[in-house]
C-alpha cells in the first residue's frame, strides 16, 4: 500500500507519477514516493526497491535532519555504483493534517558538464597555442641565421675536414628545431596548402630509419605490423612525418633506451579511416596526467629534459587532418597512442 495515500490525493499521486523529470516525494530524510523516471535514473527496476530508502542512498551529500531547499548541485549514486553529476530542486509540500513533506525534481547534467570541460580544454589549448606560436616566431628568426652561417661554413670547409661530420650534425638538429617551430606557428591554425596522397607506412619506415640509431632505442625490440594493402590517404606529408617521429621519441624517451615497441597501421573500410599505433612497455601515465598531455609546453620529463612541445605538435597536426587521437594507459603498463585519420582527408 502506498504510504502517501492517505495524505495526498490520489489523482495527485497519479499526474505526479507522470512528470518526465525524474523525481520523489520525501520526509528530510526518507523517500516515500518516486516517479519512473527516478527509478530509471539510479538504475532500479521497480519502485518498490527505492520507496523507503534514506535519500543519501542516491544523493550525495544529503544533509540529515534538515532539507535543504532550492537548487543546487550533488552527485548521483546508480545503483551499478557508478556516479552522476545531478541537479536538483527541493521544494516544500503541504499535506492533509498540516504535515509538511518534501519534493524534489533531479537532472542529470553528466553530460552537459563534460561538454563544459571539453570547451573549457579547447579554448585552454587554442590560447596556448597562439602562445606557442609567438614564442615560435621569436626563435625562427635566429634559428634562420644559425642555418644560413652554417651552411656557409660547409662550403669553405674541405670534403676531408674532420669538422664536416659534426657541422652537418648542426645543420641538422637546427634544420629539426625549424620544423618543430613551424609546427608550433601552425598550431591550432588551418593548413591551406593542398593535400597530397600519402603513404603512411613509408612514413613509418622513414622516420623509423632516422632514429633507429639513437641511444634511446639501442636496447628496444621493435615490433612493426604494417598493413601490406594500407590505402593512401589525403594529408600533408610533412606534417604527418612530425606526428610519427614525434610520438616514436616520445615513446623511447619513456622506455629509457630498453623495452619492446609496437608500430602498427591498419585500415578500417567501414568508417574509412586508417589507424596508426604507437605503443611502449614504459612506466605508463598517470590518470590524471593524460587529460593534460596533448598541452604545449606540459611535461613531465625534467627540467631541461624537454618541452613539453612535441604531443601539442602531434595534436594539432591530427585535429587539421580532422582526425583523432587518443591515449590508453596506466602506471606500470606502457603507453598507447591512437590515431584516427579519413582516407579521403576533410572532406
Amino acid at each position: 500500500m502506498n504510504t502517501l495515500s492517505f495524505k495526498l490525493p490520489d489523482d495527485f499521486i497519479q499526474i505526479w507519477k507522470q512528470i518526465d523529470e525524474p523525481g520523489a516525494i520525501h520526509t528530510s530524510e526518507t523517500c516515500l514516493l518516486a516517479n519512473d523516471s527516478f527509478v530509471s535514473l539510479f538504475g532500479y527496476n521497480r519502485q518498490e526497491e527505492v520507496e523507503g530508502h534514506p535519500m543519501g542512498t542516491f544523493l550525495a551529500p544529503w544533509p540529515l535532519g534538515k532539507i535543504r531547499l532550492g537548487r543546487r548541485e550533488v552527485l548521483g549514486r546508480h545503483r551499478n555504483g557508478s556516479t552522476m553529476d545531478i541537479k536538483i530542486t527541493s521544494m516544500p509540500l503541504l499535506c492533509s493534517e498540516g504535515r509538511i513533506l518534501y519534493q524534489t525534481l533531479v537532472r542529470d547534467v553528466s553530460r552537459l558538464k563534460s561538454w563544459e570541460g571539453e570547451m573549457i580544454q579547447s579554448e585552454r589549448l587554442t590560447a596556448m597555442g597562439k602562445l606557442a606560436g609567438e614564442i615560435a616566431h621569436e626563435i625562427n628568426n635566429p634559428l634562420g641565421g644559425i642555418l644560413l652561417y652554417a651552411n656557409l661554413i660547409k662550403e669553405d670547409l674541405s670534403r676531408n675536414s674532420q669538422a664536416l661530420g659534426n657541422l652537418k650534425k648542426i645543420i641538422k638538429l637546427a634544420t629539426r628545431c625549424r620544423i618543430i617551430a613551424k609546427g608550433l606557428l601552425n598550431f591550432g591554425k588551418s593548413d591551406r596548402n593542398p593535400l597530397v596522397p600519402v603513404d603512411l607506412n613509408q612514413v613509418i619506415r622513414e622516420m623509423y630509419s632516422l632514429i633507429e640509431d639513437h641511444k634511446i632505442f639501442k636496447w628496444v625490440r621493435v615490433d612493426m605490423r604494417l598493413d601490406r594493402d594500407l590505402p593512401h590517404f589525403m594529408g600533408n606529408k610533412g606534417q604527418i612525418e612530425q606526428v610519427v617521429i614525434n610520438l616514436l621519441i616520445n615513446a623511447g624517451e619513456a622506455m629509457n633506451g630498453k623495452g619492446r615497441l609496437l608500430i602498427s597501421s591498419a585500415r578500417d573500410e567501414q568508417s574509412r579511416k586508417i589507424r596508426l599505433v604507437v605503443e611502449d612497455s614504459g612506466p605508463g601515465i598517470p590518470e590524471d596526467i593524460i587529460p593534460r598531455m596533448f598541452e604545449p609546453f606540459f611535461t613531465r620529463k625534467p627540467h631541461g629534459k624537454g618541452t613539453g612541445l612535441g604531443l601539442s605538435i602531434v595534436h594539432g597536426i591530427v585535429k587539421r587532418h580532422c582526425g583523432k587521437i587518443s591515449v590508453h594507459s596506466r602506471p606500470g603498463c606502457g603507453a598507447r597512442f591512437e590515431i584516427l585519420l579519413p582516407v579521403d582527408g576533410c572532406g
